[in-house]
């Protein structure tokens, strides 16, 4: 499938540059121009995190750690918002500690927290062994912070100790927790200085690697020690049960077995990843909604590529070269074989063996054309990634190994630390355009499902002692020197193998009115790949210059993002002009020129005509001169008031009538109608800012030229 856009920033015009960045910026000018909101935010989600027992769904510390990255950025007062999460954290355990005070053992039978009786017997044993220190401690332990300041109540420990301990553990705690993100935002604020889409990038890769590694943390620290009965619940009933399978199981994942909690997540993750991984097959067929998705995602990326975004991000890539792979591999069999752990050994080289022979097998098979041409033979095709397949099977299996038998917590920073690695190194192949997404995201399931096989084959071994420190530091090693080697060696090339290219397909202005106009796309392709509403305006030249045009005939922009104008929509007498516009992408775009018209003719409840124009992959050479070409939708909001204390827009029509789309407006505009017999309308830039003139009506049938 060829791909629906430019890949290097030479390519993207100033107006498509800043619309792709302009959703973020709103965000963070919206929450740095009212401190005072960003401040109770923070108190609220601090104290709730705190809270007895519900502090385990509330996610505090995305939401500190992106308040700290605002601080970081200058968005945000870091001294007021330091006092209101520590105000927060504070308020948050002395309402848990009264909570404990008053009611004592009866929070044993209130429900719903009779049903965490287990998580409240490991926090009351927490507190016995470390007494008024848990206070402060226990606020750093996930599955036991929420319980134990209510513990601290239960057994009646003096309230002024508590207090001081309390206040204390506060600051140390929003310290901590606000500090990675201000570090984070300092960093991104001197990137940005650099280069604004240089930090987008950056924060991006953050925000995914932040949340893999947290959905990591939660499972290992959080959920499962939630469900201590349902292990052996789930083994009981398969034991009662006669047949060979059954009872198997029984033995296999007895919970009095020491390794039995390790084999059953590896075996939920491989019956998980496996059946997800073909699910992705059959879901890269063409004109699939995935694959839209990957041509939509990959115009996103290639929008804020740079220069020193790609040295960066060539250097994580060549980190999962072949060589390097191979080289680590051979490492860590030989230290496997020297320490005499025949089985893990042989395992671990036949899920690297296999998993070599069947990536290029798969891609032979299914021929999936990548972005950009890169290789030769089986590894010109696409799918699945063989950096992200082999990378999360070699370094999975590495942290399963320096994982073995260390506590929950080792774990968890080991796991986490492999998977921001694989991750980022997974980043990369997309924003280079070496891969689709979904060729990333189905190499991740296969590698995962291989981890998870040879976690739940080898993992019960006992007798075959490794050195995990050793192994550990092996690993590191070698991806320092060999894998730094590389990279130093071979950087120039590779920045030039992947260097941004320009795609972009170049119409005549007579092919584009004849034919060409169909190879854009008739509706709006979201990021997910789905399609919405219709694309009726197809503009070649400099959207700025449109606006004149159409002002005049009522349309103006938008207004911006700030306090004001979202507080429109809590109030229910909002003009439909004074609310600020939703943003849309298409394939990956965001539009270059966003207009309104308030509805003169709606109903008294107000509404309004939004015109988006996003840039396009087409350019149009015309009297010698190449302009880019746009598309556009036109959609209608009604403005709904439920109760009269709301203002909400709502698209109830999809486009204009053909006599009212504006894009008529421009001189020479020609209609052109789909096989559906929907329209659009092809219309250049005028020469000048010209006077508005009457719409041409030419909806006879003489003035629309047929599809075909």
């Amino acid at each position: 499938m060829p791909f629906d856009g430019s890949l290097g920033p030479d390519s993207v015009n100033k107006t498509s540059h800043y619309s792709v960045t302009d959703i973020l910026g709103q965000i963070v000018a919206f929450i740095g121009d009212n401190p005072s909101l960003a401040g109770l935010i923070c108190f609220i989600v601090a104290m709730g995190e705190a809270l007895f027992i519900i502090g385990l769904v509330v996610p505090s510390t995305v939401v500190l750690v992106g308040a700290g990255t605002l601080v970081g950025l200058g968005k945000l007062d870091g001294v007021s918002i330091f006092i209101w999460t520590a105000l927060g954290a504070t308020a948050g355990d002395a309402v848990s500690y009264w909570f404990g005070h008053f009611y004592k053992d009866k929070v044993r039978r209130l429900w719903p927290l009779s049903r965490y009786s287990s998580l409240m017997d490991r926090g009351e044993e927490f507190f016995r062994a470390h007494g008024g220190k848990s206070i402060f401690i226990g606020r750093f332990v996930p599955g036991v912070k929420s319980v134990v300041p209510g513990i601290a109540g239960m057994v009646g420990m003096n309230a002024t100790r508590f207090t001081v301990i309390n206040v204390t553990s506060a600051i140390f705690w929003t310290a901590a927790h606000l500090g990675p993100g201000i570090l984070a935002g300092t960093a991104l604020e001197a990137i940005g200085q650099i280069s604004t889409r240089l930090a987008f990038v950056i924060g991006g890769l953050c925000v995914i690697l932040f949340i893999a590694v947290m959905l990591g943390r939660w499972l290992i620290l959080i959920i499962l020690p939630l469900f201590p009965g349902a292990h052996a619940a789930i083994v009981n009933w398969f034991g009662k049960r006669p047949g060979k399978m059954s009872q198997w199981i029984a033995v296999t994942f007895d919970p009095a077995h020491p390794r039995s909690i390790g084999m059953l997540v590896s075996a939920l993750l491989l019956l998980i990843t496996m059946p997800a991984f073909f699910f992705f097959i059959g879901e890269i067929a063409p004109g699939e909604p995935m694959v839209r998705a990957d041509v939509a995602i990959l115009n996103l990326f290639s929008s804020v590529r740079t220069p020193i975004g790609d040295t960066i991000m060539v250097f994580f890539t060549s980190l999962g070269d072949g060589v390097v792979v191979t080289f680590v591999t051979v490492a860590v069999a030989l230290y496997l074989f020297l320490r005499r752990a025949w089985r893990r050994a042989t395992g671990f080289l036949i899920a690297i063996g296999s998993t070599a022979i069947f990536v290029p097998l798969i891609k032979a098979l299914l021929e999936r054309s990548r972005p950009i041409a890169l290789y030769s033979g089986a590894d010109s095709f696409s799918f699945p990634s063989g950096h992200a397949t082999l990378n999360a099977v070699l370094f999975g299996i590495c942290a399963v190994l320096i994982a073995h038998e260390r506590n929950r917590w080792i774990k968890a920073a080991i796991f986490s630390i492999t998977a921001a690695y694989v991750i980022t190194i997974g980043f990369s192949r997309v924003y280079l355009a070496a891969h689709w997404m979904s060729d990333v995201l189905a190499g991740f399931l296969f590698g995962l499902a291989i981890v998870s096989a040879f976690a739940f084959v080898f993992g019960p071994i006992h007798n075959e002692k490794i050195g995990r420190n050793t192994l550990a530091a092996l690993v590191v090693g070698c991806l320092t020197l060999f894998g730094g080697w590389h990279v130093i060696a071979n950087l120039d090339k590779a920045v030039e193998i992947y260097e941004p290219r320009n795609r972009f397909q170049i119409l005549t202005a007579s092919e584009w009115h004849a034919t060409g106009w169909k190879e854009l796309p008739q509706n709006r392709i979201e990021l997910s790949g789905g399609t919405k509403e219709p694309l009726v305006i197809q503009y070649a030249g400099d959207p700025a210059r449109l606006a004149p045009v159409l002002t005049p005939h009522g349309w103006s922009p938008p207004p911006k993002w700030s306090l004001s104008t979202a507080s429109g929509f809590v109030e229910g007498k909002t003009p439909a002009d004074k609310l600020p516009i939703l943003p849309r992408t298409q394939n990956g775009r965001s539009p270059a020129l966003v207009l309104i018209r308030k509805d003169e003719t709606a109903d008294p409840s107000g509404g309004r005509w939004v015109l988006r124009l996003w840039p396009s992959r087409f350019e149009i050479l015309t009297d010698g001169t190449l302009k880019r070409l746009y598309v556009g939708s036109i959609l209608h909001e009604a403005i709904l008031r439920p109760m009269g204390e709301f203002s909400g827009p709502k698209m109830d029509r999809e486009a204009p009538a053909l006599s009212t789309n504006p894009a008529r407006l421009l001189p020479d505009a020609l209609v052109r109608q789909w096989p559906d017999g929907r329209e659009v309308v092809l219309c250049q830039e005028p020469p000048a800012l010209i006077a508005p003139t009457k719409p041409k009506t030419t909806g006879t049938p003489e003035a629309i030229s047929p599809a075909n």
